[in-house]
């Protein structure tokens, strides 16, 4: 992948996210939030439609006539603040605009492996996370990963889902489509203002944690995580360096559910337990699956 087309494609990760974010606003007549974000993003918008223009040969299925008339309706809309419309504009319009850019990138593309960034981000588990050994580092073994059942993926909006298997059954950690989207309901279902510290079963790819981390950027955020393979996942496919090197974020390998076992146990007021149900669906221990059930945070309906 050439810079140019990398640059548009992480360009348009970001920008997803923001206007899904925006439409959720918008939806809930939470103008001034929805406006703020829009309003950041128009100039990032214009660059990505003349980027596009710019690497024409590259995107020769892009109509760039309707591509510029789309930009022209947000901005009417804006004028008018017609702000049902502009919610419109962006979800039938602009996002799925900016995912057909993406899955046509992805259509062209191979997945990229970046050891660097791995092993940087191994090492600064090593260093700030608890519980981990040098078994972190050790080579990714990619036949033996898929033979357990694990798959990384290409989501529609440009970032990686992860697949995995446990009693016989497939399921995935993300969306196949708007992670950032669901990462940020997630995260507003846990979120409330009054708690100061998030106990967090599951890491995932990390991006409910990021989403969390933005809704509440003073709470501490304890990340309790028993599956290694997704750990190191995490680190070699997903953007999870901003995670790893937040003071305010503790990430702890506990395998054997003991030390999350003790801090169930003292919970304090403004600290709320909270689980991430696809990284339950992989325990597979079963005194964790127990100790989670019993705790009352999880949909029933999850475990019968």
């Amino acid at each position: 992948m050439t810079q140019n087309i990398r640059s548009i494609f992480e360009h348009n990760i970001r920008l997803l996210g923001d206007m899904d974010k925006a439409v959720y606003y918008f939806r809930r007549q939470q103008c001034d939030q929805a406006l703020s974000l829009l309003a950041a993003s128009i100039d990032e918008i214009k660059q990505m439609i003349e980027a596009i223009i710019s690497n024409q040969e590259y995107f020769h299925l892009v109509d760039t006539n309707s591509m510029l008339e789309m930009f022209s309706g947000i901005i009417e809309a804006m004028k008018n603040n017609d702000f049902i419309l502009l919610a419109d504009l962006l979800e039938l319009q602009l996002i799925n605009f900016l995912i057909g850019v993406q899955e046509l990138i992805m259509s062209k593309e191979e997945i990229e492996f970046d050891e660097d960034n791995f092993n940087e981000n191994l090492q600064q588990l090593l260093e700030r996370g608890e519980g981990f050994t040098q078994e972190l580092t050790e080579p990714i073994n990619t036949t033996q990963l898929l033979d357990s059942g694990y798959r990384v993926e290409f989501s529609s909006c440009g970032r990686m889902t992860l697949a995995a298997e446990n009693e016989g059954s497939k399921f995935y950690f993300h969306t196949n489509s708007k992670i950032q989207s669901e990462a940020f309901q997630l995260a507003k279902h846990w979120y409330s203002s009054n708690i100061s510290t998030y106990i967090i079963y599951g890491f995932g790819m990390g991006y409910h944690l990021s989403e969390l981390r933005a809704l509440a950027p003073n709470a501490k955020l304890e990340v309790y995580e028993t599956d290694l393979n997704v750990i190191r996942l995490a680190c070699a496919f997903a953007d999870v360096k901003g995670l790893l090197t937040d003071d305010k974020m503790r990430i702890i390998y506990d395998p054997e559910f003991s030390r999350l076992s003790e801090r169930i146990n003292n919970r304090k007021n403004k600290e709320r337990l909270v689980v991430h149900h696809p990284s339950y669906r992989n325990i597979k221990n079963p005194i964790g699956r127990t100790l989670l059930e019993k705790t009352g945070t999880l949909d029933r309906s999850i475990y019968l």
